[in-house]
């Protein structure tokens, strides 16, 4: 069966128009600033998938860093089909945003150090775990760190007839580029162009397009839109030089420039200090390397876009949103409102693996279950969105229930997995949302004789391989599909 076949029968809602923001992303070909979270419960881990890391550290809310499960597939491929930006490591998870600096010969001193991130910011969602959300840090883990401005900074001085300059070999191609900084009395000019590579990398002009008509154009990143930079703080010189002021009378404050190159571009990016204003102030004045203004960098970001697993081991629908019932892992906590913390942008799509086991183990109420849900996408649409706009789309997807009860005639609980399977089911119809019956189609080939059931499960409760490599193949299909 292909996947349009197999879509036509165990699928609802995979159509353009219940999917407006993929659809309308897609065809104005907005490449950037895309948001995909990943929810589901163990089986969303990817427990049971081949090379199931059992004796992982990982905690119960991340998934382990190495997984073969139909999620991690499903964010290998949608990383590949977009070509999104990769750091060295060849991995997008470890682009941390220090990473790529790299000093400028005769470039003059730059300083490593760590600063506290300012209460002060307007870019919610981009910075790491703070000191005072530590406890974030234990639950999240890479989840709240990769791609994120922590409290580690380069800082560059602004000394008279001496340079300080960074560069940054782009390994991917980019559209955007994020800056993140500390603006303050002490604050310097930054100045960022493209450098020439040199002939052996056959990037002899520095970029490889010529500069788009209208571009590079500089904006702030202010809770998850780009709103125009704040007066003379920036100024484009002959369309390829950026200077950015970070001189800010008013304090410290954490600020997020965005350089928009307006199409996909390569190069030896160069980081310099640019002089002062003449207001500013000298960072340590008793310092001889930082008695002077400087630029203090907390790193760059590609582009914006991400796509996080955040599925919860052992969680409902309710424990997610911190419902005041403990998990099999854990107390009661807000989770949802916790990771969000960490997503700078409206989510763009949420695959949501319906945990109908954890569900059926609790006997939660159908009626529950449902509002759970409805609660659940509504906080996630929310998210980042003033105008209340449709920004985000939904694809639901259910997995193989209990072997025992559903296979080997054990009893069932007064509320079946059926009963939970058919409310994710209406839940999606009445919303909107797109949604595959991935336990339907295994129980029908079960039934009709062509599938061991031994197949589908890795232990009572979780998927087998098979499962997983299937769920992950459909998945981006109806990704490849959609988006």
């Amino acid at each position: 069966m292909d996947e349009l076949h197999f879509f036509a029968k165990y699928a609802c809602n995979l159509t353009a128009e219940n999917f407006p923001s993929l659809t309308g992303r897609r065809r104005t070909h907005v490449t950037t600033d895309t948001e995909v979270l990943l929810l589901g419960d163990s089986h969303g881990w990817g427990q049971g998938s081949p090379e199931y890391d059992d004796h992982s550290a990982s905690r119960p809310h991340m998934a382990a860093p190495y997984s073969n499960g139909f999620f991690s597939k499903l964010r290998q491929h949608i990383i590949g089909k977009y070509g999104w930006y990769v750091a060295d490591s060849g991995q997008v998870e470890s682009s941390h945003p220090l990473a790529g600096f790299a000093p400028v010969s005769g470039g003059g001193k730059v300083v490593r150090m760590t600063r506290p991130i300012s209460d002060k910011y307007d870019a919610a969602g981009i910075y790491a775990p703070r000191a005072s959300e530590q406890d974030d840090r234990e639950i999240w883990g890479y989840l709240a760190t990769d791609h994120k401005f922590s409290e580690e900074l380069i800082a560059l001085p602004s000394r008279p007839a001496e340079e300080s300059a960074l560069y940054w070999d782009m390994t991917s191609y980019a559209t955007k580029l994020y800056i993140g900084a500390v603006a303050s009395s002490w604050g310097a000019r930054l100045e960022v162009s493209f450098e020439p590579y040199g002939a052996s990398k056959g990037l002899a002009a520095g970029y490889v397009y010529p500069p788009r008509e209208g571009y590079p154009q500089v904006t702030r990143l202010v809770s998850g839109r780009h709103a125009p930079a704040v007066g003379d703080e920036v100024e484009v010189l002959q369309g390829q030089r950026i200077v950015i002021d970070t001189y800010f009378a008013g304090g410290e404050a954490e600020v997020v420039y965005c350089i928009d190159f307006g199409q996909k571009q390569k190069g030896r990016l160069r980081f310099a200090q640019a002089g002062a204003n003449t207001k500013a102030k000298s960072f340590e004045p008793e310092h001889d390397q930082l008695s002077c203004p400087i630029v203090a960098l907390r790193g760059v970001v590609f582009d914006g876009n991400n796509v996080r697993n955040f599925s919860m081991g052992g969680h409902t629908v309710g424990q997610w949103l911190g419902d005041g019932t403990p998990s099999y892992n854990d107390e009661s906590q807000a989770h949802m409102d916790q990771l969000l913390r960490y997503v700078p942008f409206t989510p763009t799509l949420v695959v949501i693996q319906a945990p109908i086991v954890n569900e059926y183990l609790r006997q939660t109420p159908l009626a529950v279950f449902t509002s759970h849900l409805h609660d659940l996408t509504d906080k996630l649409s929310r998210h980042l969105n003033m105008d209340g706009k449709k920004r985000t789309d939904f694809l639901f997807l259910t997995t193989p229930g209990d072997k025992r009860i559903m296979f080997q005639n054990e009893p069932s609980a007064p509320i079946r997995y059926e009963d939970y399977y058919e409310s994710a089911r209406e839940f999606a119809r009445a919303s909107g949302a797109g949604f595959i019956d991935f336990a339907q189609y295994f129980e029908s080939c079960v039934h009709d004789g062509i599938l061991d059931y031994e197949l589908l499960f890795d232990d009572p409760i979780h998927p087998s391989p098979f499962v997983n490599e299937f769920i992950a193949r459909r998945l981006s299909q109806a990704i490849d599909l959609l988006m």
